[in-house]
C-alpha cells in the first residue's frame, strides 16, 4: 500500500471519524442529559400541581367534617333522631331554619360550594342550601317533616351511610344529583359524606357537594413547561363507564366546574396509555404509541377511601425537546463531509513532503547495514520528525562505536554479581551447618532441664542457679537459631509466588500472628481498613514483611500503648502504615535502619535483618516501604504495594 494512501486512511480514520463520532456522542449525551433535566423539571412541576391538588381536597374534606360539629347541625341532631323514631320535637322548624340560615351565611365564605344537604336515616334530604339559597319543604313524608327533595328509595345507598365510619369525611356519589336537571351521573367530583351520631346512634349525614373552581384555579395558574398540554384524567376502577375520563383538559375546554352531560374519554383524544403506565408506577414518562410527543405523568388519590386516582399529564410535543439537536446533528455531518475534503487535500501534500526524505534515510540505513559506518543522514529537514528520526539514526550510529565498552562494563559487572551470589550460597551452607549444632544445643539443654528438674539436690541455690543456667544457653541458642534464619531468608532471595487474596482476612489473619507477642508486652492491636478489595502478591512473603514491620513496632512500644494499622487503597495501590507509640528512631540512625545486620533495638534482642528483609520483599513487587519519625512520640512505617502484579521483569534490590 502507497504511503499517500497509508496517510489518507491514517488521519481520517485518526481524526475526521473519531472528532465526528466523539461530536455525535456528546450531542446524544447531551440530549439524553438534557432530557433527564427536562424530566426532573416537568415532574417537579407536576409533582407540586398534585401536592396542591391533594391539600385542596384534604382541606375540603376537612371543611366538610368541620360544618358537621357546629353548633346548628349538632342542635338539629335531636331533630334527626326523633325524626327516626316517629317523636319530632317541637321546636324542628327553629331548628331548621337555624340550621339554613347557617349554610347561607356559610356558602358566602366558600367559594364554589354547589350543594349543602342534612340527610335522615333513609338518605332523604330535609334541609339543603345552594348559591345563598336554600330550597322549600314541597315534599311529604310519613314522618312529618317534609323533604325538600324527591326521596330516593335507594336501600344500598342507606346501607352504604350507616357503615360510614364516624368522625371522617367520606367521597360518596349521591343518588340526589340525578334528579337535579342542573346535575347527572357526569358530575365530576364526588360529595363529602359525613356521618351523623347522638351518643351512639345513627340519625343521619351532612353532605357537600363541590364544583371544582378552586381546582380549575390551581390547573389555570400552573406552569405549562415546555409549552406542554396539561390534563387530568380520572383512573376509577369502581366505575368503568368513568373509566378513563378527562375532567380537565384546558385545550378542550373540559374543566372540573364544568357541569356536562357527556364524558370526554382519553381514549378518544390522546390515548389510554396514560392508564397502563400507572399501573407499574405512580410518576414517570412515556411516549406516545403514534410517536411525535412526550407524556409526563403523575398519579394522585383524591379520595383517601376510594379507588379513584387521578393522572396528571403533561403533553409535550417532542419536538420542543429534540429540534435543537437535530439542528447540531446535520451541521456536524456537513463537517464531516468538508472535513474528508480537507483531509484528501492534505495527504498530497504531506505525501511530497514525508515520502522523499524517508527514501532517502532508508537508503543511508541500508548502505550502514552493508558495513558503511561512515554513513550519517542530514539532521536539517523540513518536517521536525523526519529531524528527529535522522538524529536517531546519527545517535545509533554514534553509540555502536562505545558498545563494546559498555559490553566489557557489563562482563565485568557480572563477574562481581556471581562473586555475590557464592557468597550468599556460602553464607546459606553456613547457616545451615550452624543451625544442626544449634539444634542439639537446644535438645540437651532441654534435656537438662527435665532431669534437674526431676532430680532431687542437696543445695535449692545451687540447684536453681543451674536451672537459670540451663534458661540462658537456651535463650543463647534460641537467639543464635533466629540471626541464622534471618541470614538465610536474606541469603535465598525467592521471587514471589502471585496470587490474588482479600486484604481484609489477610490483615485479620496476619494480626493474629502477632498478637500473642502484643498481648505479653501489654500492647493493643487496633486494625482501621477502608479497602474490602483483593491484593495480588506473594502472600506470604508479604505477610512475613508485615509481620517484621508489627513485631519491631510491637516491642519499640511501651506497655499499655497502642499500635495501630490502617490500610487503604488509592491510585491502584495498596497503603499499609503501622504506627506506633515508641521513642522513634535517632536521626542519625534513620539512614541504616535497612542494613543488613543493622539494629537499634539493645544487645541480644534482634538480629538486625527484619527491616532489610522486608524492604526486599516489598521492592520484589515493586513497591516501597518508608520508615519516618511521628511528630509528637512513635515511628510510622509506610507500606506501598500496586494492587495487580507488575508484569516487567524487576531486578531485586540488593537489600532483599
Amino acid at each position: 500500500m502507497r504511503i499517500r494512501t497509508n496517510i489518507f486512511i491514517w488521519v481520517f480514520f485518526a481524526t475526521v471519524v473519531p472528532l465526528t463520532g466523539l461530536m455525535l456522542g456528546a450531542t446524544y449525551y447531551s440530549q439524553n442529559a438534557y432530557q433527564q433535566v427536562v424530566s426532573r423539571d416537568v415532574l417537579t412541576s407536576l409533582e407540586s400541581v398534585a401536592s396542591e391538588l391533594e391539600r385542596h381536597l384534604q382541606d375540603n374534606q376537612e371543611l366538610a367534617l368541620g360544618m358537621s360539629r357546629a353548633p346548628a347541625v349538632q342542635e338539629f341532631l335531636p331533630v334527626l333522631a326523633g325524626q327516626a323514631s316517629g317523636r319530632i320535637p317541637p321546636q324542628s322548624r327553629l331548628l331548621r331554619s337555624r340550621l339554613n340560615h347557617y349554610f347561607e351565611g356559610f356558602q358566602t365564605i366558600l367559594p364554589g360550594t354547589f350543594y349543602l344537604r342534612l340527610l335522615d336515616v333513609n338518605g332523604n334530604t330535609l334541609v339543603k342550601v345552594s348559591h345563598n339559597t336554600r330550597s322549600m319543604q314541597t315534599y311529604e313524608s310519613l314522618s312529618g317533616l317534609a323533604y325538600v327533595e324527591q326521596e330516593i328509595n335507594s336501600d344500598t345507598f342507606v346501607q352504604r351511610l350507616r357503615e360510614l365510619v364516624p368522625n371522617q369525611a367520606h367521597a360518596l356519589e349521591l343518588p340526589h344529583n340525578q334528579f337535579n336537571e342542573t346535575l347527572d351521573q357526569t358530575f365530576p367530583l364526588l360529595d363529602y359524606v359525613v356521618p351523623l351520631y347522638t351518643g351512639e346512634q345513627w340519625v343521619g349525614a351532612l353532605t357537600v357537594t363541590l364544583g371544582g373552581r378552586n381546582l380549575d384555579r390551581i390547573l389555570d395558574n400552573a406552569s405549562r413547561l415546555y409549552r406542554g398540554d396539561l390534563f387530568v384524567v380520572e383512573n376509577n376502577p369502581e366505575r368503568q363507564k368513568h373509566h378513563g375520563r378527562i375532567l380537565y383538559d384546558k385545550g378542550s375546554d373540559i374543566r372540573f366546574s364544568q357541569i356536562r352531560s357527556d364524558s370526554v374519554h382519553v381514549a378518544d383524544k390522546y390515548s389510554d396509555q396514560v392508564l397502563s403506565e400507572v399501573v407499574d408506577s405512580t410518576s414517570g414518562l412515556y411516549l406516545s404509541k403514534e410517536g411525535g410527543f412526550h407524556n409526563y405523568y403523575v398519579e394522585l388519590n383524591p379520595y383517601r377511601d376510594r379507588l379513584i386516582s387521578w393522572v396528571l399529564t403533561s403533553h409535550i410535543n417532542s419536538d420542543v425537546i429534540t429540534s435543537p439537536y437535530a439542528v447540531i446533528r446535520i451541521a456536524i455531518a456537513l463537517l464531516g463531509v468538508a472535513a474528508l475534503v480537507i483531509t484528501l487535500l492534505l495527504t498530497d501534500i504531506g505525501v511530497r513532503k514525508v515520502a522523499r526524505p524517508i527514501c532517502r534515510l532508508a537508503g543511508r540505513l541500508k548502505a550502514y547495514a552493508n558495513g558503511d559506518h561512515a554513513q550519517r543522514a542530514e539532521e536539517k529537514q523540513a518536517i521536525d520528525e523526519i529531524g528527529a528520526l535522522a538524529q536517531a539514526f546519527n545517535y545509533l550510529a554514534d553509540t555502536l562505536d562505545t558498545a563494546r565498552e559498555q559490553r566489557d562494563r557489563a562482563e565485568h559487572m557480572m563477574l562481581q554479581s556471581n562473586k555475590l551470589a557464592s557468597i550468599g550460597q556460602m553464607a546459606a551452607g553456613i547457616g545451615h551447618e550452624i543451625n544442626n549444632p544449634l539444634n542439639n544445643v537446644l535438645s540437651y539443654a532441654k534435656l537438662l532441664q527435665r532431669t534437674l528438674e526431676k532430680t532431687e539436690y542437696g543445695d535449692a541455690q545451687t540447684r536453681q542457679r543451674l536451672l537459670d543456667d540451663l534458661n540462658a544457653l537456651r535463650d543463647e541458642a534460641l537467639r543464635a537459631s533466629d540471626i541464622v534464619r534471618g541470614i538465610l531468608n536474606f541469603a535465598r532471595q525467592v521471587p514471589p509466588q502471585y496470587s490474588h487474596f482479600e486484604v481484609r482476612p489477610w490483615l485479620e489473619n496476619t494480626l493474629a500472628l502477632v498478637r500473642q507477642a502484643a498481648k505479653s508486652k501489654h500492647v493493643e492491636l487496633q486494625l482501621e481498613c477502608d479497602y474490602d478489595g483483593e491484593l495480588e502478591g506473594d502472600r506470604s512473603q508479604l505477610q512475613q514483611a508485615l509481620i517484621n514491620l508489627l513485631l519491631n513496632a510491637i516491642q519499640a512500644s511501651p506497655a499499655d500503648a497502642k499500635v495501630t494499622i490502617h490500610c487503604q487503597a488509592e491510585k491502584q495501590q495498596l497503603q499499609l502504615t503501622i504506627c506506633d507509640e515508641g521513642e522513634g528512631i535517632a536521626s542519625g540512625k534513620l539512614d541504616n535502619i535497612f542494613d543488613p545486620f543493622f539494629s537499634t533495638k539493645p544487645e541480644g534482642e534482634g538480629s538486625g535483618l527484619g527491616l532489610s528483609i522486608s524492604l526486599g520483599v516489598i521492592e520484589y513487587h515493586n513497591g516501597s516501604l518508608h520508615i519516618d519519625n511521628n511528630p509528637q512520640t512513635g515511628v510510622t512505617a509506610t507500606v506501598v504495594v500496586p494492587l495487580r502484579a507488575v508484569t516487567v521483569n524487576q531486578k531485586p534490590n540488593a537489600h532483599g
